[in-house]
């Protein structure tokens, strides 16, 4: 009977954090929602060209990845501004999500991702990667450890051609 029990405790304790509005729990305590996914895939496709598409995962790695540089960050004291990340994003592919409210979060993320690297040093900034758990909602894939991507063999790019009309 008691085994019985602490199965069925460790059973709903499995399932605490398996909510289907959560993209991704990244490290203690933050997150990536749904909600914060699908704004940043409506915002990005206001600034792609006739036959593009989103790549929703690229978008998902992204946000995950912006979630542990601002981590990263805030471990290392380190304050990144919006200053810098329009700098960094000036003149990118990027910049057109600059003007996009609902994009703008998604270019920030990536721009994170490379500020905050330069400043603890990639190394360094490669084994926090490394170190932060990310518990990706499986509807969306499965993560790479070495370097918390998700395993679909995209290319990384936030948009794609779409497919061919009629095949």
């Amino acid at each position: 009977m008691a085994t019985g029990a602490i199965l069925a405790v460790l059973a709903t304790s499995a399932c605490a954090r398996a909510n289907p509005s959560v993209v991704a729990y990244v490290g203690s305590d933050g997150r990536v929602t749904q909600s914060e996914l699908d704004t940043a895939v409506s915002g990005i496709s206001q600034t792609l060209q006739p036959g593009q598409s989103v790549q929703e995962s690229a978008v998902v790695n992204a946000l995950i990845h912006g979630e542990i540089a601002q981590q990263v960050a805030a471990a290392n004291n380190i304050t990144i501004t919006d200053a810098d990340r329009d700098k960094l994003l000036k003149g990118s592919n990027l910049a057109p999500l600059l003007n996009i409210p609902d994009a703008k979060a998604v270019a920030y993320d990536v721009a994170d991702a490379q500020l905050v690297p330069a400043k603890v040093g990639s190394d360094a900034y490669l084994k926090a990667v490394q170190s932060t758990p990310v518990e990706l909602n499986p509807r969306y894939g499965q993560l790479n450890p070495e370097d918390r991507t998700i395993v679909d063999g995209s290319t990384g790019s936030l948009s794609t051609p779409a497919p061919a009309a009629g095949g």
